[in-house]
């Protein structure tokens, strides 16, 4: 967490994953992939999903913004092993079974469409891509609907660092697996 001083007071910058919520987190991912927007744009769009007061974003020079920039991305990720299964409003949600963590085809399919088609919700509609509901078959949880009420669900109830090993590993399993090709 960031404290800053302005205009008499303090208001505070969350920066940890664990501070931010997936529905926050979706906003910041979409500035930074924002082709649209220069870098410092992205950053500004970045600070508006956050919470920082628009005045003070007019009011700080270049010097400040750089320093904002830097405090923001200093932060520490921990990428601990996926954790196989959550329990979210008595529903349990599983991730995979077994001692490691792999996509099965399909997801890996459904996550590229996403990706590619430029999805506004991308972490949290992976996660309900990857995470699949006990209680409903595989059919059921395939259809879009459930996918999206999944994402709408994790987004409210789960915070940046939960996703955070889940986009790692979708991009480094993605990158591997189409250079092996």
């Amino acid at each position: 967490m960031i404290n800053i001083n302005y205009n008499g007071g303090t208001f505070q910058l969350r920066n940890e994953p664990n501070e931010i919520k997936l529905k926050e987190f979706e906003g910041v991912y979409n500035a930074l992939n924002d082709d649209k927007l220069s870098g410092f744009e992205k950053y500004f769009k970045v600070f508006e999903v956050m919470g920082v007061p628009a005045d003070y974003l007019e009011a700080i020079d270049d010097d400040e913004l750089m320093e904002l920039i830097k405090a923001f991305n200093a932060i520490e990720i921990n990428n601990p092993v996926p954790i196989k299964s959550i329990e979210i409003g008595g529903r349990n949600y599983v991730a995979y079974e077994g001692d490691e963590f792999k996509f099965s085809a399909k997801d890996l399919v459904e996550i590229e469409k996403a990706a590619k088609r430029g999805c506004t919700n991308f972490p949290s509609y992976c996660l309900a891509i990857i995470f699949k509901d006990d209680q409903l078959t595989p059919t059921e949880h395939r259809t879009s609907a459930h996918i999206n009420h999944k994402a709408s669900i994790f987004a409210d109830n789960l915070s940046a660092d939960f996703a955070i090993p889940y986009l790692s590993l979708i991009a480094k399993r993605t990158l591997k697996n189409l250079e092996n090709v």
